[in-house]
């Protein structure tokens, strides 16, 4: 590729002040900025994949593919720049979503100053993109489990607010500019790495990788790992410089740029369940450390959420309490319950680890393959 692409960086016009005109947005998440700087990207490779970097697979659920959408990318990034990081939660983002009696003043303005329970003030203007992402922060899925039928889970918590101002932007999400909506320069931008999130007819969706012979982009759904290919599908190369794909125009791209999180003590659970009729709502989990006093927490499943996604591939922050490395006497915790809600089918754990930075523990029960359950079962693992 012989063109340079601009990619989207510091906006210089706002940050002196200068004034820019309204911009359309459909919702509060998609935003824009003045175009940036240029960065050249030589000779990218014939294949980028981001798939392996995205393990957990959302389900939309029925509202927010915006956030949705916009934390499989986050969570990307996340993990290339720090593996293991837990994944993404958007009840803050619903919160903020759906409450702005809290913070709109006038009411309708889509602009005014939140305040969170720990005193600090977030300006919230949806037209120049600020306030959540780059000034609070989010939080973490088994902090704060995300109910995907998209009521908001309860606002604030404290272990919440402790943990989000490690995962924030350094700014306002960035718009791709118009002219760059092309496979060229959606392939820099991947081969940089750079996923994008982009607006379909009637939705928002995330790709995640390239494959120059094949001549498409792959992108994640929201619509769980039923959807598609294990929730991964492609767009032809020739739709995205067509600006349409069968007879629907698409809408606009944007890009992220995360601060990179700091390493926490984190736990990867797997759990696959049948393809006939199995589901992973059914499957609850909960993490505790062994002679602690504070009670087990639930990290799965979401509450009241009718999910039929078959596998969870699961990332979440090892509770508080927990003395690294965990030994005897204060051992890392899993329990497993199969409820049997909507299948009469169990599944299997593949995968029970535990992380903190680069030391990794595996639990020693899963060493001679995956542990096999059935409905309305428990299961108890530790590590070490």
């Amino acid at each position: 590729m012989d063109r340079a692409v601009e990619l989207l960086l510091a906006d210089d016009a706002i940050a002196r002040g200068e004034p820019r005109p309204p911009q359309p947005l459909p919702n509060w998440t998609l935003l824009t900025r003045v175009p940036p700087p240029m960065l050249k990207v030589q000779a990218p490779p014939s294949v980028v994949d981001y798939r392996p970097n995205l393990r957990y697979v959302r389900w939309q659920g029925g509202e927010g593919c915006w956030g949705y959408s916009l934390l499989a990318v986050w969570d990307i990034m996340n993990d290339r720049a720090c593996p293991f990081s837990p994944n993404l939660s958007l009840n803050l983002g619903l919160f903020v979503h759906r409450r702005r009696d809290l913070w709109e003043d006038p009411p309708g303005s889509g602009k005014g100053v939140l305040t969170s329970p720990d005193g600090r003030l977030h300006t919230i203007d949806i037209e120049a993109g600020r306030g959540l992402y780059d000034s609070l922060g989010v939080t973490t899925e088994g902090t704060e489990i995300t109910n995907p039928t998209g009521r908001w889970t309860g606002g604030w918590t404290g272990e919440g607010l402790d943990e989000a101002p490690n995962y924030r932007l350094r700014g306002p999400i960035l718009q791709v500019p118009p002219k760059d909506f092309t496979s060229a320069a959606f392939i820099a931008l991947l081969a940089s790495g750079k996923p994008i999130q982009i607006e379909v007819p009637q939705h928002v969706i995330a790709f995640v990788g390239y494959d120059v012979g094949a001549k498409t982009f792959t992108f994640v759904d929201t619509l769980g790992d039923r959807g598609h290919v294990d929730g991964f599908g492609t767009y032809p190369f020739s739709s995205i410089d067509a600006g349409s794909h069968a007879g629907s125009k698409f809408g606009r791209a944007f890009v992220i740029d995360p601060i990179p999180p700091r390493p926490v003590p984190a736990a990867r659970i797997r759990v696959t369940t049948p393809v006939d009729g199995g589901r992973r709502i059914d499957v609850h989990l909960w993490l505790s450390i062994e002679g602690s006093s504070a009670p087990s927490r639930q990290i799965w499943p979401p509450p009241d959420s009718a999910d039929p996604s078959r596998r969870l591939h699961y990332t979440v922050r090892l509770p508080p309490e927990v003395i690294w490395p965990p030994g005897p006497g204060r051992r890392v915790v899993l329990d497993l319950y199969h409820s049997g809600a909507h299948s009469e089918v169990g599944g299997q754990l593949e995968e029970f680890t535990a992380a903190f930075g680069s030391h990794v523990i595996e639990c020693a029960q899963l060493a001679n393959g995956p542990m096999v359950f059935g409905p309305r079962t428990h299961a108890r693992l530790t590590i070490p």
